[in-house]
């Protein structure tokens, strides 16, 4: 399952060094999970403070655990995305609507 998850630390967060040091353990982490085809992609913002991924995992108790455990979830707010494939999309709902469209009469 692949989930989009946003992440925004709000401005009035202190980078302290709890803060600093969680930060760079969570984007550590987040490189590794990325080179083990967990995360597909993925980036920290330019100017605010924040970050975005794409996960991709078994069920939402993973995704909960792997959101929650990351070392800078306190500090960030949270905001997730369910996704599907392209191809899965076009398959789903795309073709039986094109079908339709072309013969109404059906």
């Amino acid at each position: 399952m692949l989930f989009l998850v946003r992440a925004e630390v709000p401005g009035s967060v202190e980078p302290t060094l709890e803060f600093l040091e969680a930060s760079k353990r969570t984007l550590d982490l987040l490189s590794e999970w990325q080179r083990s085809g967990k995360v597909k992609a993925g980036g920290v913002y330019i100017g605010p403070q924040g970050m975005c991924f794409i996960v991709d995992v078994a069920d939402n108790d993973e995704l909960h655990m792997s959101v929650a455990g990351l070392p800078a979830f306190r500090f960030a707010r949270y905001e997730v995305t369910p996704l599907i494939p392209f191809h899965r999309d076009v398959e789903m709902s795309l073709d039986a609507a094109l079908a339709n469209a072309e013969n109404p009469d059906r």
